[in-house]
């Protein structure tokens, strides 16, 4: 019986930590790059080459490229469904970060990637970042 209990808070624990691991509720530290961004099938991604992202436990977020830094910011709710990022208008003179200005329906976060839909399914927007 104590082997039985032993087992079975073992199990327990594995699958605890491997929930935490798949939705950790922040995003891990380190920085990021824009690995997918689509909308209405049109894959854009390209407009975000050479921007590295870095996420603060705080709620901050900065987009660097060539030495050129954006603050904006950003949220995951407290059952990890939404992740909102804000840099800005969406303009063209805030193009490409303005597009990611958005409130984003969570499909999935690890330790490595980060995978959004737009909450309004009617955009088709997808984005991914991925871990550097």
């Amino acid at each position: 019986m104590r082997t039985f209990l032993l087992l079975l808070g073992a199990a327990l624990l594995g699958a605890c930590s491997s929930r935490s691991d798949n939705n950790p509720g922040a995003v891990p530290a380190g920085t990021w790059r824009v690995t997918l961004f689509s909308e209405r099938g049109d894959d854009e991604t390209g407009d975000f080459s050479g921007y590295v992202f870095t996420f603060s436990s705080g709620g901050a977020v900065t987009a660097v490229r060539s030495g050129s830094s954006k603050p904006g910011t950003w949220s995951l709710n407290s059952n990890n469904t939404r992740f909102d990022i804000d840099f800005g208008e969406k303009t063209d003179a805030n193009k490409p970060l303005g597009e990611l200005t958005d409130n984003w329906k969570v499909l999935a976060i690890t330790g490595t990637e980060i995978r959004l839909t737009d909450d309004n399914a009617s955009s088709e927007e997808f984005l991914t970042f991925t871990k550097n």
